[in-house]
């Protein structure tokens, strides 16, 4: 008796789990469709009032597969006020010949030097840039970005518009092969699935400020203002922890789709997602291994737990799957990405992030080591973002 009674207390409490991770993928469900309708997209056809001198920086460090496209791209743009300027990061690989070749009077490359004590890589990079920009506005962007010849005007347009003191772009990911298929659609679930990100832009909330590698446009003057990227010199994470030190200092941030406008291809393979996102996962949880338990945890029993239910016939884990695949297909086909991924790879996707997670609280969390683009760390000389000061 006493067998079957925790037997039943078992299959009891599994049910209940059931309906509770039901109940929070309808959430998710809702909170991907508000997503999607309220936050704003950029227009091509948009013209700004006026058209400031807008100054590109792109930090590069071995980037000699995309770099050439990136920079023509920014170059071909229908807003005519524009100045680029490439900071070789100590690349291996020809990177700075690479963007000499282009004659283009708009262009300048900085070789950059390494990176002072209490600084990273890429922080250091942008700073370098930024005291090169003549620009009234400046344009943050990684090295692997495809901006449509509309783009910049269409952003301008919509700051202005605005009068916000700095715009994040969101791009749509271009992903080939499996690996990339599989694990890249967790960032475009993050911001539509599981962030209430449409809150983002009516809201001076710091800890809700959005940015981006992808984009992100501010004003010179704020730049200034707030310090730039000297208070950013140790961020793992440099592009959002812009956008949070604006809002501390009082100024609006927001964030737009842009994924008719801009493309990235973040990473090629497995392995570098695998090792890219290792660096600053941890990080972005405030490097707190009780957070870092419940995110692993939240991972298995969110994620990959209905699927195991399923199996044994629980009706509560197969509607969680069909509520699953409907908020993957309507995310999807918004953003264009594979649809028989969305319908099939949702627990793979679950398995390479648990997976992404453990090994960013080993490495850089009880190892203390952050590997970043050739350049080994001491963990715990870095942060998420900017501190306060």
């Amino acid at each position: 008796m006493n067998i079957e009674h925790s037997t039943f207390n078992i299959a009891f409490d599994l049910h209940l789990l059931a309906l509770v991770i039901l109940a929070a993928w309808v959430l998710a469900l809702i909170r991907t469709i508000v997503n999607l309708t309220l936050i704003p997209s950029l227009r091509a056809g948009a013209r700004p009032a006026d058209e400031p001198l807008v100054t590109v920086i792109i930090p590069a460090r071995d980037e000699a597969h995309i770099i050439e496209r990136t920079v023509r791209a920014f170059l071909a743009q229908t807003y005519a006020n524009i100045e680029v300027i490439v900071v070789n990061d100590r690349s291996a690989d020809g990177t700075g010949e690479i963007v000499r070749a282009i004659h283009d009077d708009r262009l300048t490359v900085i070789d950059g030097v390494e990176p002072p004590p209490g600084w990273l890589g890429k922080p250091w990079a942008l700073h370098q840039g930024s005291r090169a920009a003549r620009g009234e506005l400046l344009l943050f962007v990684d090295a692997d970005l495809i901006y449509a010849p509309p783009a910049i005007g269409a952003a301008v347009t919509y700051l202005q518009a605005r009068g916000v003191a700095l715009l994040s772009l969101f791009p749509r990911l271009e992903m080939r092969g499996f690996g990339e298929i599989a694990s890249m659609p967790m960032m475009p679930m993050a911001f539509h699935t599981f962030l209430p990100t449409w809150i983002s832009n009516r809201t001076r909330f710091e800890r809700l400020a959005l940015g981006g590698g992808t984009g992100n446009l501010v004003v010179r003057e704020v730049y200034e203002t707030i310090g730039g990227h000297e208070q950013l010199s140790d961020a793992v994470v440099d592009d959002i922890a812009l956008a949070r030190l604006v809002r501390r200092h009082g100024g609006r941030t927001e964030i737009v789709r842009a994924e008719e406008l801009v493309s990235l291809r973040m990473y090629h393979g497995l392995r570098e997602v695998v090792d890219g996102f290792t660096k600053n996962t941890f990080s972005a949880l405030g490097r707190n291994y009780v957070a870092g338990f419940l995110v692993v945890a939240g991972c298995v029993i969110f994620h990959i737990l209905p699927y195991a239910l399923a199996l044994t016939g629980d009706r509560y884990a197969i509607i969680t799957i069909v509520i699953i695949s409907i908020t993957r297909v309507i995310l999807f086909r918004s953003l264009r990405y594979r649809l028989d991924a969305a319908l099939f790879l949702h627990p793979v996707m679950a398995a390479i992030w648990t997976w992404i997670f453990i090994r960013s609280i080993w490495i850089t969390g009880i190892r203390r080591k952050l590997l970043w683009r050739g350049r080994t760390y001491d963990a715990r000389e870095t942060s998420f973002g900017a501190e306060r000061r």
